[in-house]
């Protein structure tokens, strides 16, 4: 695991797609260095276990279900994290989409649109 070397305690983090992978990793080290984490992924079920590992280590998370091309979602899921944690200091936007097509075959409108016209933060 990465550290940091700075502490982030008193800090709110919102980690978008953090449910696995490299937002996964981000929110486990934010955590690590003593911020409070938001896990914002698709999946609550599986946001809820990253939080869990974060409260393992000492820190306070919360699993929150995030749309980001949503925007009541993500106003919803932002009102949540307000309300357990307080203001927000940290985003991090690492929501992503995994297209199993080449490239080519993907109408050239909707290469980038999930994020780029419709994502809320």
């Amino acid at each position: 695991m990465t550290s940091l070397n700075t502490s982030l305690a008193g800090k709110v983090a919102v980690v978008r797609g953090a449910a696995s992978g490299i937002g996964k990793q981000i929110a486990l080290t934010l955590g690590q260095a003593g911020a409070a984490v938001a896990i914002a992924d698709l999946n609550q079920e599986a946001a809820d276990a990253v939080a869990g590992q974060i409260r393992s280590q000492g820190s306070r998370a919360l699993g929150v279900v995030m749309d980001v091309t949503d925007e009541q979602a993500v106003n919803t899921g932002i009102n949540r994290v307000a309300a357990k944690f307080g203001l927000i200091d940290i985003l991090v936007s690492n929501a992503g989409v995994q297209i199993v097509n080449p490239t080519m075959r993907i109408p050239t409108g909707r290469r980038c649109r999930p994020f780029t016209s419709t994502g809320r933060f």
